[in-house]
């Protein structure tokens, strides 16, 4: 018996030993699978913060510490709590020659600030992996209410330890490559001219600040004004401030050491009141301050959900698969019947346990077949693909797009989506579900996804595309106390969008319905007859209006026309950048400039390059820009 005893126990240690022995073999054998890749350093967006609502760029210092070359295709994935992957894997490919390190720009989307868990996994099956995790600090707040400004210097590699601690510092060679990316950068510092920018990286840096950034020249070190070429020319204007586009540059004196943030701040406020002080408005409007925020949080603590994800489940009440709720509760009842006392009864008239199991069986497989057969089938519906846009102008034709899109199969496949333009960015935007597919962004981007028969895939995109010239012209204009428009009058110079559903006019805290009107062959957009308080929009910002159809069953069909119209506010809200009841409250607006905005049916040019077999409708928001008329020199008349 010892003997026997000893024998079996040996042969369970050797055994143990050969598995260790294989493990440290396979390790030896693929060293390059195993150890050869470290992530040195990582940035979370620009400021090193993940901004909420936002795709960022996620810069990964990357390391090849092998003699053997690393020519690998690398997935980011989002992580759970406990580790499980959800949404759709981030692709990209690396390569990494041997003891060589390299930046590497992967561009996530942000739900929540707080909870920021990831993973880069490469190898076969992907089953290598490094764990990301940002720091859970949450995003310093303005007196608004909003989120604080994110502000960087631009600094080359190697004059990351200058001086200028008052803000942020960012690597130039960083800087991505396409607008999209940099939807959370909002001010930059710039005292020299970046010398390793690529064309790409040149118009993306222009467009970012034709949208709306504001960006602080300094001089140079001998003193003078920093000279571009180029397609960054524009910044050579010699004034002490000037816009482009949308953005704001201001001319600062002295070097790093003499600016902070207050003094930055002070600077943006004195440069827009002179702005406003050369424009054709009441003095009272000119020296009108913001007022303080007394109530920051008021409703805001009511608030749940992601507004991205909300315009998404929005879309999806557009086309649900009506399941015929009555036949499936008689089926599940009459299946229970079945179960017990059905099973009891007949077991008791047969007496013999293999019959009732047959019996069991028989009745499992059946009802499991109805139901499949029930529940996958639709009644009516088709395939369809339902977007919502909202498109900001850029120069020479273009616009930076951000897009929702609901795509609602009958047929179960893998499907692609592709937009044509430059810089696409995709997200699914949820971080509940594990999604079968994956994301290419950048240049040939695009989404795949299955999507099983009768359901739908929810994703969101953003892209910079091409669209016929929009060319308004603002030619008159009377501005009343309280900042209350009494004359507006914009020739448009080029043909509006077809299927336009609304056109507004948004200046200080209230919006003015326009209409159009034609005068010797010109098209003009005047004032019409209703005027809406910002204010009245509060109520929009309840969560229940994205989410309140998401746990129901069975409802009434929606009309489309009703839903995008209903949606309508909300973008308006989106694009300024307004989600919460506080912001909103405290919302002033800029008093030079009045938006506007055209509502229309989505256009042949925004539609989605896609295998899905189906129809595509939708709603693009088209925003713009009009500075008001200066005021008129009247010494010049004599």
């Amino acid at each position: 018996m010892i003997p026997h005893l000893f024998i079996k126990n040996l042969n369970r240690l050797i055994k143990r030993q050969l598995f260790s022995v294989g493990c440290l073999g396979l390790l030896l054998c693929f060293p390059s699978f195993t150890f050869a890749l470290e992530i040195e350093e990582v940035i979370w967006g620009f400021n090193n913060q993940s901004t909420q609502g936002k795709c960022i760029p996620l810069s990964l210092l990357l390391s090849n510490n092998t003699p053997e070359v690393f020519d690998e295709l690398m997935q980011l994935n989002r992580q759970q709590y406990n580790g499980s992957k959800v949404g759709a894997p981030l692709f990209r490919a690396v390569y990494l020659a041997p003891f060589s390190s390299k930046w590497v720009q992967f561009y996530p989307y942000i739900i929540d600030q707080g909870q920021n868990n990831w993973s880069l996994n490469w190898g076969p099956r992907f089953i290598y992996s490094r764990k990301i995790s940002s720091r859970s600090n949450a995003s310093t707040m303005d007196e608004n209410g909003g989120r604080d400004s994110s502000r960087i210097i631009l600094t080359g590699m190697d004059a990351l330890s200058r001086s200028g601690r008052h803000f942020k510092q960012f690597p130039e060679e960083l800087f991505p490559p396409f607008v999209t990316a940099a939807d959370s950068l909002d001010e930059v510092i710039l005292d020299h001219v970046p010398k390793r920018w690529e064309a790409a990286r040149r118009g993306a840096f222009m467009d970012w600040l034709y949208q709306g950034g504001v960006l602080h020249l300094l001089p140079d070190s001998s003193g003078d004004n920093l000279v571009f070429s180029d397609t960054m020319n524009e910044l050579n204007a010699p004034f002490e401030h000037f816009r482009i586009g949308s953005g704001l540059v201001i001319r600062h004196q002295g070097d790093l050491k003499q600016i902070d943030k207050e003094k930055i701040k002070l600077e943006i406020e004195k440069v827009r009141a002179t702005q406003l002080s050369s424009i054709d408005i009441p003095e009272s409007l000119q020296k009108r301050k913001k007022k303080p925020n007394t109530n920051n949080q008021t409703n805001d603590d009511y608030r749940y959900g992601d507004t991205n994800a909300g315009f998404l489940q929005k879309l999806s009440d557009i086309t649900r698969p009506e399941h015929n709720w009555e036949l499936i509760y008689v089926m599940t009842i009459l299946y229970i019947f079945m179960i017990y006392p059905g099973c009891y009864l007949y077991n008791k008239r047969q007496k013999g346990y293999r019959s009732s199991l047959l019996f069991l069986l028989i009745s499992v497989a059946l009802f499991s077949t109805i139901f499949w057969t029930i529940g996958k089938r639709g009644y009516g519906e088709t395939t369809t693909m339902n977007s919502l846009i909202i498109a900001q102008p850029l120069q020479d034709g273009q616009y930076d797009l951000t897009g929702w899109v609901n795509s609602f199969v009958t047929d179960g496949a893998e499907y692609q989506f592709s937009l044509t333009g430059d810089g696409p960015i995709y997200s699914t935007a949820q971080e509940t579900e594990k999604i079968k597919g994956g994301i290419i962004n950048g240049v040939e981007g695009k989404f795949i996804a299955d999507i099983p028969p009768f359901s739908d895939r929810r994703f969101m995109y953003r892209i910079k595309s091409k669209y016929k010239l929009q060319d308004f012209e603002l030619i008159d204009q009377k501005i009343g106390t309280n900042s209350i428009l009494e004359i507006i009058k914009i020739r448009v110079n080029s043909a509006l969008p077809e299927n336009t559903k609304r056109i507004q006019a948004l200046y200080g805290r209230a919006l003015y319905d326009l209409k159009q009107s034609q005068e010797a062959g010109s098209l003009f957009l005047v004032l019409g007859n209703q005027r809406t308080p910002l204010s009245a929009w509060n109520s929009k910002l309840d969560s229940d209006e994205l989410y309140g159809r998401q746990f129901g069953y069975g409802e009434e069909e929606q009309d489309p026309s009703k839903i995008y119209d209903s949606l309508y506010e909300r973008l308006v809200l989106k694009n300024l950048n307004i989600e919460k009841p506080s912001q909103l409250n405290q919302y002033q607006g800029d008093l030079s400039h009045l938006q506007l905005f055209i509502y229309c049916d989505l256009p042949d040019e925004f539609k989605l390059k896609t295998n899905v077999q189906g129809s595509q409708q939708g709603r693009v928001l088209f925003t713009n820009q009009l500075a008001l008329l200066e005021k008129k020199d009247n010494s010049k008349n004599d």
